[in-house]
């Protein structure tokens, strides 16, 4: 019975998907706490299904791989890094691949760089660049609390993940009984 209610809720909910690459375990946790308050924040009943990466498990290995494979089809790519200020050309090359390979066409790249100082060498900068020559829309915030473009991506992504089998409701109360319809009265 699990498995039918897990379907059902799977046709009733959309699930948004996302990537979280990260150098800091607590900055990732807040992360996904904006995800889940934007899409509180949506008139639509949004799940998210978000897989943590750690950032050195992106350089050339099976497990980078791995997270090629398994973010195929995701809707967001978030970086977010508060410990590294020099953007790793192994994570360039490694979202070089991601977006050669990804499903889905609507996805989006999402930076969180705190406190970081501006410049054409900066990971929020480099990361902006990749987004537009791969074609993809940016999020970049330079912190968590400015996150109206944040909100509204969401909000969006969630409309479109509507189910297509519209929400039935039902009533907990027996029909009214019909007059005149039987053969009987």
């Amino acid at each position: 019975m699990q498995a039918a209610d897990t379907r059902a809720n799977d046709l009733r909910e959309p699930k948004l998907k996302a990537a979280i690459i990260y150098d800091d375990f607590d900055f990732a946790a807040r992360t996904v706490a904006l995800l889940e308050r934007a899409a509180a924040r949506s008139d639509e009943v949004i799940q998210w299904d978000v897989k943590p990466w750690r950032l050195d498990f992106l350089k050339p290995s099976l497990l980078a791989e791995a997270a090629l494979v398994e973010t195929a089809d995701v809707d967001l790519i978030v970086v977010t890094l508060s410990k590294t200020h020099l953007l790793p050309d192994t994570l360039l090359d490694w979202l070089e691949r991601w977006a050669g390979r990804r499903q889905n066409p609507d996805a989006a790249v999402m930076v969180l760089c705190p406190e970081e100082a501006a410049g054409p060498l900066s990971s929020w900068s480099r990361l902006k660049e990749f987004a537009a020559a791969v074609g993809l829309p940016f999020l970049g915030n330079h912190n968590l609390e400015a996150e109206g473009t944040s909100l509204e991506y969401v909000q969006r992504l969630g409309r479109q993940k509507q189910p297509l089998v519209p929400r039935l409701s039902w009533s907990a109360e027996p029909p009214a009984s019909l007059r005149h319809w039987g053969i009987n009265e």
